[in-house]
């Protein structure tokens, strides 16, 4: 990442080569991680090599995913602090060298599904304030959508049924999940303990002998 000192860069693109290039805006502000990271991978996605990349964020730690990102796809990445937690960072892709074009930029592939499972049995992540976890499984699920290695399931039991209930907050992401291929599977016995069945807003609803042969299966299990 290069810092802006006194309104000129410290090092980076030359100016006169910048000035004839079109710039693209990017207002992130206000919003939540993963959000500032996956705005940026879409709108890098449909950047041309002769544009300029311009992200408003505001606060430090997004501003360090962005730059951490855009650096990971081969861009050069200026930031300037405009005072009251207003960050601006300019993001061009970086030539090979001083006389090669820069390499046209590779959107991510297609996800795929693989040989894993996700067992989520409550609304939070982690231990500890209850608020945060809510915050931190959101983030969570809204980032599964842009991997490209998918889980080949999700199994939603006890209070994980929550999250699939049709007022349910996340209900759009794993929706997204589904439609990529994710199998949603939704514990029967929690729906009917948590007078949740004629809620279901995603996924099918599945039994013990379903997810039991699942945890014991081939395929690694990761638990939420």
């Amino acid at each position: 990442m290069i810092i802006i000192e006194d309104g000129r860069p410290v090092a980076g693109i030359k100016e006169d080569k910048m000035a004839k290039m079109q710039t693209v805006t990017l207002n992130l502000r206000g919003r939540a991680c993963p959000g500032p990271v996956i705005e940026t991978r879409k709108a890098l996605s449909g950047l041309k090599n002769d544009a300029i990349l311009s992200v408003e964020l505001d606060n430090q730690a997004a501003c360090s995913n962005v730059s951490r990102f855009a650096e990971s796809q081969g861009c050069t990445v200026t930031a300037t602090n405009d005072g009251d937690d207003r960050f601006t960072l300019t993001i061009t892709r970086s030539p090979a060298n001083d006389v090669a074009p820069a390499a046209e930029f590779k959107p991510r592939p297609e996800p795929v599904t693989g040989n894993y499972a996700i067992y989520i049995d409550k609304k939070t992540m982690g231990g500890g304030d209850e608020k945060l976890g809510r915050i931190l499984m959101k983030a969570f699920l809204q980032t599964l959508p842009e991997l490209t290695n998918l889980p080949r399931n999700i199994i939603f039991l006890n209070q994980g049924v929550f999250l699939t209930a049709s007022n349910s907050p996340e209900l759009g992401t794993i929706k997204a999940l589904a439609a990529a291929g994710t199998t949603i599977l939704v514990c029967g016995t929690c729906l009917d303990f948590y007078n949740l069945k004629d809620n279901l807003g995603v996924g099918r609803v599945s039994n013990m002998f379903e997810i039991a042969s699942i945890l014991t299966g081939p395929d690694k299990v990761i638990r939420i």
